[in-house]
């Protein structure tokens, strides 16, 4: 349950930083939330929010396998409305550079997750 938690606020802190909350990366937070079996309709379970260098220590911690389902959930957040900000980016180049790869193939995975 702890790493569940840990992911979604490694999601939750991808989707608020640009300060900017769609309706659609809403929906995807609310979506990895119960995916996750937590019951948590007010979201507190996202708190606290982590930048990307707290993000990037955080995923470390994690076991290798919920390593890349945080990733994979990562680069969907960053995508669920149709493009990258700045702020998103960083924050995945943190994610990448934590678990070694590199900023190529970040970008191929990236452009893998827009293109759908």
């Amino acid at each position: 349950m702890e790493t569940r938690h840990k992911i979604c606020q490694l999601v939750a802190g991808i989707i608020i930083a640009d300060d900017i909350l769609d309706e659609r990366e809403e929906a995807f937070i609310d979506r990895v939330i119960k995916g996750f079996g937590i019951d948590d309709p007010a979201r507190e379970v996202i708190f606290p929010l982590v930048d990307s260098s707290d993000a990037a220590a955080q995923i470390k911690e994690l076991p290798g396998d919920a390593q890349q389902e945080a990733l994979r959930l990562l680069l969907e957040a960053a995508c669920i409305d149709g493009k990258i900000e700045p702020e998103e980016r960083a924050y995945l180049q943190a994610i990448a550079a934590a678990l070694a790869i590199s900023e190529g193939e970040l970008e191929q995975r990236i452009a893998r997750q827009l293109a759908g």
